[in-house]
């Protein structure tokens, strides 16, 4: 298993990757979080693990809710183990993303709009990902779906704290 994790990730980003497209660049590294649904009023603590994969070209990240050390036997109605790998495409200037998790494949592409990085699925281009704001050591995500009026709505927030 050494020689996967080793050939797999990366000890930093590619120097071939433009500076002004390392968008998730910040996020490498462990962080705790709270999870909120807006649409259930329901929360979870989670982690979440990012590292750069594919020779620098690439993040991979792993987010595990609830949190392995809050789990309990009874499941949360949040229950989430899923993967993410961004891919940054030189010919888009953008990032090929999918997000796997059990029964489910999200194929999406991430572009810089005004500070937020947007995440916006391939196939409904009314459901997004942003992330609001990274900084250091902590950063602010949210699932959105665009109303009809193009307002948005929140689905869900993330707050997460770095750990690592």
């Amino acid at each position: 298993m050494n020689q996967f994790i080793e050939t797999l990730t990366s000890k930093d980003k590619c120097l071939e990757l433009p500076e002004e497209y390392d968008y998730f660049g910040k996020l490498i590294g462990s962080w705790k979080l709270n999870y909120t649904d807006r649409n259930i009023s329901c929360s979870v603590k989670g982690e979440w693990h990012f590292s750069w994969v594919l020779e620098g070209m690439a993040i991979q990240d792993v987010i595990v809710l609830p949190s392995r050390d809050t789990k309990t036997e009874i499941p949360h109605p949040l229950t989430e183990y899923g993967t993410t790998l961004r891919v940054y495409n030189p010919n888009t200037h953008a990032w090929d993303i999918a997000y796997c998790y059990t029964g489910e494949i999200i194929r999406l592409e991430a572009r810089k709009q005004d500070d937020m990085i947007v995440l916006t699925n391939i196939d409904d281009n009314k459901k997004k990902w942003v992330f609001v704001k990274i900084e250091e050591n902590t950063f602010h995500w949210q699932n959105i779906t665009i109303k009809e009026d193009g307002e948005w709505h929140i689905n869900a927030d993330i707050y997460a704290e770095r750990i690592k």
